[in-house]
């Protein structure tokens, strides 16, 4: 049972006791094993990709997987997201993805409103669900104020920045959920309301069809930015004389990045295959000897290390973010210090059993995703209804509670 002291997880943020740091009970279990009756929960997705995306965009994948999980368990979902979206929820479909279309400067100007708008038509359908599921981060945060219904938001980003400290704290009893539990360090000093940390999950059946080569190439999937770390992972392959593919996006925003530092790195030992598919990717992991992981911020979570774990192939990454909570050092890869010990670390991979990094890939897996998510809102949902048989007869509507 997680501990707190008072009364102190306000659904949506008004008027309760509060000290830090306060979370949400732990789910109950019941100790008899009973049907719960199936709930009705709204998903609200970023406008910027279809749900799931067509090549890159983690969040999306993850939306995608939860809604489809919970649908399969039963629960009726209706995903508030782009129109293209491929759900087996109830699609409420708001605006084409916006990265297919808008302008840098119109992604800062105008994608903010048009989130805002579909909050604000969310706000009017509160009543018709019981609990509201948030991927929007921060600007979510002023709506939970109008709306009745239990709303818990999973953060996705980082949160070590001005803006994010500075509005989380107005909205302290606003139920949160991480995705690792490193991503709460940045925020470990100010009152919030944890309800839980859910890993993010996958399906990754299909990553274990394709056979792994202890032999292949070093891989690197996901997006050319310099926090990624391209350029380290440039540099392990030179050093170590294994070659490197690199799978990854380049948005337009870091097409100077690209062209300016990291192309004229690629030497003949690099492939830049460029974005992948969906369907390409298992071959790509299970293909590779080790994927590289040279993220040099503190990511809450890459989906890359589980892919490639689910395809047995270990991960050599640098020790940031969510990385400890995912890779076991020596087991399924090797947690680096610096560009030094990856480079050491290739030539260990060998050590590492290809059936180990896929048993550790099903802590990740959606079923097990899901079953977290669906304690957190049952939890929140109980919390609501003790919170109304309790509230005193002075708020209730003339006549009622009273004798």
């Amino acid at each position: 049972m997680a501990v707190t002291g008072m009364e102190t997880c306000a659904v949506n943020g008004v008027g309760y006791s509060r000290r830090a740091p306060r979370v949400v009970p732990a789910p109950r279990r019941a100790e008899v094993p009973r049907a719960e009756p199936p709930l009705r929960i709204a998903q609200v997705a970023p406008l910027y990709e279809a749900v799931p995306p067509g090549a890159y965009g983690g969040t999306e994948r993850v939306i995608a997987t939860l809604c489809d999980g919970l649908v399969a368990q039963g629960h009726d979902v209706t995903l508030f997201g782009p129109a293209t979206s491929d759900t087996k929820a109830r699609l409420e479909a708001f605006e084409q993805p916006l990265r297919e279309r808008f302008s840098a400067d119109e992604m800062v100007d105008v994608a903010p409103h048009l989130h805002l708008a579909m909050l604000a038509e969310l706000a009017t359908r509160a009543g018709d669900f019981d609990v509201i599921h948030s991927h929007l981060d921060v600007l979510t945060l002023p709506f939970t104020r109008l709306m009745d219904t239990p709303t818990v938001l999973t953060l996705h980003g980082r949160l070590d920045l001005d803006v994010v400290r500075e509005l989380l704290p107005r909205y302290g009893s606003v139920p949160l959920v991480s995705i690792s539990n490193d991503q709460r360090r940045a925020v470990s000093d100010l009152d919030l309301t944890w309800a839980a940390t859910v890993h993010n999950g996958l399906e990754l059946d299909h990553y274990r069809e394709v056979p792994h080569d202890t032999d292949g190439y070093l891989g690197f999937v996901g997006r050319i930015a310099e926090e990624k770390g391209p350029l380290t992972a440039i540099e392990v392959s030179r050093r170590t004389g294994v070659p490197l593919r690199i799978a990854a996006k380049v948005d337009p925003t870091d097409v100077s990045y690209y062209e300016g530092e990291v192309r004229p790195r690629m030497g003949a030992h690099v492939r830049f295959v460029g974005e992948i598919a969906e369907d390409e990717k298992p071959t790509f992991y299970a293909c590779a000897r080790a994927t590289l992981f040279p993220s040099d911020w503190p990511e809450p979570f890459g989906l890359v290390m589980i892919e490639s774990l689910a395809a047995g192939t270990p991960v050599i990454a640098l020790r940031r973010g969510s990385v400890p909570e995912v890779i076991e050092h020596g087991v399924t890869g090797f947690i680096c210090d610096d560009e030094d010990e990856m480079v050491q670390a290739v030539h260990r991979v060998g050590e590492i059993d290809p059936e180990a990094c896929r048993r550790a890939a099903a802590r990740f897996g959606a079923e097990r995703m899901c079953r977290g998510y669906v304690d957190v809102y049952r939890s929140l949902i109980d919390r609501s209804a003790r919170r109304t048989l309790t509230t005193p007869a002075r708020h209730l509507l003339p006549g009622i509670g009273k004798r």
